[in-house]
C-alpha cells in the first residue's frame, strides 16, 4: 500500500511538473501564487517543482514567479519522467492514432523517447495479434514485455544516461539485420528547411539505420517540435513516408509536407479546460 501511495504522488509530481513547464513556456512569465492556486496546492510546494525545473535549466526563477528559458532553443531537454507528461493530450492522440495503422503480424519499430512510450501503452489496449516489436527504449521493452501478442526485440548496446535508450555499434549491428513494415519515429524537433533533427548526437546512427531496415517511416510528434531544429540531423524530409502530429502545426507546413508527398494524419486532442 506504501509503494502504491508513493509511486501515485511521484507520478503526479511529474505530472505537475510537466503542466507547470507547459504553462510558463506557453505564458512567459507566471507568478507562484496563481500556479499554487491552479493546482491546489502549497506555494511551497510550487517553489519546490520550480526548483527541480530551475536545476534542469529549463526555468528561471524570478522574484515571486518564474519566466520561460526556451529549453529547445537551447537544447535542454527536460528529463524524461517530465517529458512523459508534456503535452500529454497530445501524445496520447497522437498515440491512438498510430496505433491505428499497425496491423496483425506486423513487425514494427517503435524508436526511444515519450511519444512512443504512449503508443506502447496504447498498443497495450488494443486486440492487435501476432506483432514483433523492435525497440531500442527499454522502459518501453518494459512496457509491452507481459504482453502475450507480442515479441519484444530489445536492442543492446550502450545505454543514454537517464533516457533509456540504446546505442552505439552493438545496437546498431543488431538493427542492421532485422527489418520492419513501419518505424515509427520519434523527434526533438523538425523544419522545413533542416528536416528532422536531434539532440543527442549517439542516437543518430540508430535513427538512421530504423529508416533504413523499414518499409515505411511514419514520424509521430508533437506540433510544438515544428518550426525549430536542434543541432544533429537525423534525415531530409524525403526519408519519411507519413506524419502524424496535432492540429496546433500551421496551415503552411501540412501543405509544405502534401507537396513532399507525404501523408498527413492530424489530430485533435481533446483541450484542456482549466488552462490557467
Amino acid at each position: 500500500m506504501f509503494l502504491c501511495v508513493l509511486l501515485a504522488t511521484t507520478m503526479l509530481r511529474f505530472e505537475r511538473q510537466a503542466k507547470i513547464l507547459q504553462i510558463i513556456n506557453e505564458r512567459g512569465f507566471i507568478e507562484n501564487e496563481e500556479l499554487a492556486e491552479f493546482f491546489d496546492v502549497t506555494q511551497a510546494t510550487i517553489r519546490r517543482d520550480l526548483k527541480n525545473l530551475a536545476e534542469q535549466n529549463l526555468v528561471k526563477i524570478d522574484h515571486g514567479g518564474s519566466s520561460s528559458m526556451d529549453f529547445l532553443g537551447g537544447f535542454i531537454e527536460p528529463r524524461y519522467e517530465t517529458k512523459l507528461y508534456f503535452n500529454i493530450t497530445k501524445k496520447m492522440a497522437i498515440a491512438a492514432a498510430a496505433v491505428g495503422l499497425i496491423q496483425d503480424g506486423e513487425a514494427i519499430i517503435l524508436d526511444s523517447g515519450t511519444t512512443n512510450m504512449h503508443i506502447a501503452r496504447k498498443l497495450r489496449t488494443t486486440n492487435l495479434k501476432n506483432l514483433t516489436v523492435i525497440t531500442c527504449d527499454i522502459q518501453i521493452a518494459a512496457e509491452l514485455c507481459p504482453e502475450k501478442n507480442m515479441d519484444v526485440v530489445v536492442l543492446g548496446g550502450m545505454l543514454r544516461k537517464s533516457y533509456y535508450s540504446s546505442f552505439g555499434p552493438y545496437a546498431r549491428y543488431v538493427l542492421e539485420n532485422l527489418r520492419a513494415d513501419k518505424a515509427f519515429l520519434g523527434v526533438d524537433a523538425a523544419s522545413k528547411e533542416t528536416g528532422v533533427t536531434n539532440a543527442a548526437l549517439e542516437e543518430i546512427p540508430i535513427k538512421q539505420t530504423m529508416i533504413e531496415v523499414s518499409n515505411e517511416t511514419i514520424m509521430v510528434t508533437d506540433s510544438t517540435k515544428f518550426y525549430t531544429h536542434v543541432p544533429y540531423r537525423v534525415c531530409g524530409w524525403d526519408k519519411i513516408d507519413w506524419i502524424v502530429t496535432d492540429d496546433g502545426v500551421s496551415q503552411d507546413y501540412v501543405d509544405f509536407f502534401k507537396q513532399q508527398g507525404l501523408k498527413v494524419t492530424l489530430v485533435y486532442p481533446i483541450r484542456d479546460n482549466d488552462d490557467v
